[in-house]
Parts: C-alpha cells; structure tokens; sequence
C-alpha cells in the first residue's frame, strides 16, 4: 500500500452557496496491486462488479443521448472562445494557486477585461 493525498475545496453544501469557500485535505492507503485488494477481503462480489460496468456504461450513453439532444435543438457546447468559459477557468485555476475566491475573480476580471452579470 502507499499513502495518497487529496485536497479540495468547497463551495456550496446542501443546496446552498458557502459565504466563503472552505479547503479540505485528507490522506488514504492506496492499493498498489490486485493482490492486495484480495488479501485485504475488500475485492468486488461479482454482483458489486456487475453494477459498476453497468452503471459506467449508462452515463456513457446517457451522457451521449444528452449530448446528441442538445446539438439536436441547436445548444452547443460554450468553448474556450467565450469569455463566460475564460473567466471561469481562470478562476478556477488562480483557486487552486492559493488565492480566495475573491481575489480570482478580482485578477481574471482585470486580466480579461470581463467582469460576469
């Protein structure tokens, strides 16, 4: 096993916008092998096997029947070109650096010239 960490951040819960986004952190044993998996009993029935291949493979078609309904009624996906989609990933991206929200949206306004209704 080798130890993983994962961090995050939070910004609505239970429906609701968070006042200020909240950063979480935490660690896991990862298994390396199969082998491992099967040592620790923590292996998959074949029913709980079953379920996740179904289940993968209905949000594939789901998510390809929603998408081919949308392109079918003219709503196209909003790419890097809009600056809606600009100024969000910049957001994004300027969080995950360490800045609170509200400097994100402070730098990507002045560096993009938009500001969003």
């Amino acid at each position: 096993m080798v130890k993983e960490t994962f961090k995050g951040t939070i910004e609505s819960a239970y429906g609701e916008t968070l006042a200020t986004a909240l950063n979480f952190e935490g660690e896991f044993d990862a298994f390396e092998t199969i082998d491992e998996v099967k040592t620790a009993n923590d292996f998959p029935s074949n029913d709980e096997i079953l379920k996740f291949v179904n289940d993968k493979r209905k949000a594939s078609k789901r998510q390809a029947a929603m998408t081919a309904t949308l392109e079918a009624a003219g709503i196209a996906k909003p790419t890097l070109e809009n600056p809606k989609v600009q100024y969000a990933q910049m957001v994004k991206v300027l969080i995950a650096n360490g800045k609170t929200e509200a400097k994100a949206k402070e730098i990507a306004s002045a560096a993009l010239g938009y500001t969003p209704e």
